[in-house]
């Protein structure tokens, strides 16, 4: 992590990917925060996930109070329009320049991109798992299945002679141990893949594109 990363982190904040952070979501459908919180969560593209309270801002502690998440690109805070309280044009001000400050974007979402189908029904399916009790052994089985490529859920049922394997697929995707493309999930035909994999391949394919740039940047000159 950048040394510019690592110091946007100094803020009032609560860790939502950890155990008890996940815990504080409940059944992830009692307001638009926590259906956000609960689908960020599950995405395969979210680093790490906050919910920020406040940022330092010289010597003073803006108000934030959103859900701040790493992707790829960089930091983004999701600004829900139709639940938050009124912001003046002060308040505004200085919320923008503390966001500037910790390098962190501002997106802003509603109801409507929130519950939008069949994303926000896929997801609320998947956390109904998030409390199940998975025996070693399986989990070991699964991960093992997993380690050349990505399966479809019905070929990693096979490979680990599990029927039922959704629910426990489900349950491995809340912990953060699986992803999937949320869009077709729970489909038996969409893929499964270790979430550790998925993110080694998408720095790599970030530094590649990286130097790509830095080279036709200097072909210019």
């Amino acid at each position: 992590m950048s040394q510019a990363k690592a110091g946007s982190r100094r803020y009032l904040s609560i860790d939502l990917l950890s155990a008890s952070g996940r815990a504080l979501l409940g059944c992830g459908n009692e307001s638009n925060c926590q259906r956000l919180a609960v689908q960020l969560t599950l995405d395969p593209a979210v680093r790490s996930l906050r919910f920020v309270a406040t940022l330092p801002v010289a010597g003073e502690q803006i108000d934030v109070g959103m859900l701040v998440a790493e992707h790829d690109d960089g930091l983004i805070a999701y600004d829900i329009v139709d639940e938050r309280t009124h912001r003046d044009i002060d308040t505004e001000g200085m919320l923008l320049i503390a966001l500037d400050q910790h390098n962190i974007s501002l997106r802003a979402v509603d109801t409507a991109s929130i519950c939008a189908q069949p994303l926000a029904y896929h997801c609320e399916r998947i956390w109904e798992h998030r409390a199940i009790d998975i025996d070693r052994r399986l989990r070991a089985r699964i991960e093992r299945a997993l380690e050349r490529d990505r399966l479809s859920v019905r070929e990693l049922g096979h490979a680990v002679g599990e029927r039922n394997i959704t629910p426990i697929v489900c349950n491995l995707i809340c912990k953060r141990v699986l992803c999937t493309d949320l869009a077709t999930f729970p489909d038996r035909d969409a893929w499964v893949a270790r979430r550790s994999d998925l993110l080694v391949e998408s720095s790599s394919l970030n530094r590649k594109t990286a130097k790509s740039t830095r080279l036709k940047l200097g072909a210019r000159k």
